[in-house]
């Protein structure tokens, strides 16, 4: 059984070292099975585009997310920190398929791999073993970025 964290941001994310993060706040941690579409939670900029739309919430939203955190761990900035976040309009925007721009040079496996988490589509994202394993493909031994 899997389960979807519903408010995945870098809030959520405590880093031990630069190869060591953990993942905390599991307070909305749900199994898939449970889904109620009437109680949304999370941070507008890193939620998706179902879930603004539909209310809609699995694991693919998670991934959605993921790749917001990639952007901002690769850019140093959250996403959509060049839009004023007038909450209706962004939300908005995301649910007519608003993903952001590259604002930096980043190796271009990287940009494809977000884009895929950003997919509009949930069912064409990755899962989280694909993208572990796309990942590990460009991490060396000493957790340098091939």
């Amino acid at each position: 059984m899997g389960l979807m964290h519903k408010d995945f941001h870098s809030g959520n994310i405590v880093n031990q070292s630069l190869s060591l993060s953990y993942i905390t706040d599991f307070e909305l941690c749900k199994p898939v099975t449970e889904n109620n579409p009437e109680n949304i939670y999370g941070v507008i900029p890193y939620m998706a585009p179902e879930t603004l739309s539909r209310g809609e919430y699995a694991q693919a939203s998670d991934i959605y997310s993921f790749g917001m955190v990639m952007l901002e761990v690769l850019t140093s900035y959250p996403p959509y920190y060049n839009i004023l976040h007038y909450y209706v309009n962004l939300v908005i925007q995301i649910r007519e398929g608003l993903k952001p721009k590259f604002k930096c040079e980043i190796p271009q496996f990287l940009k494809e791999i977000m884009e895929k988490c950003w997919n509009f589509e949930p069912l064409n994202r990755p899962t989280a073993e694909e993208l572990k394993s796309q990942l590990e493909k460009y991490i060396s031994d000493d957790n340098e970025i091939r």
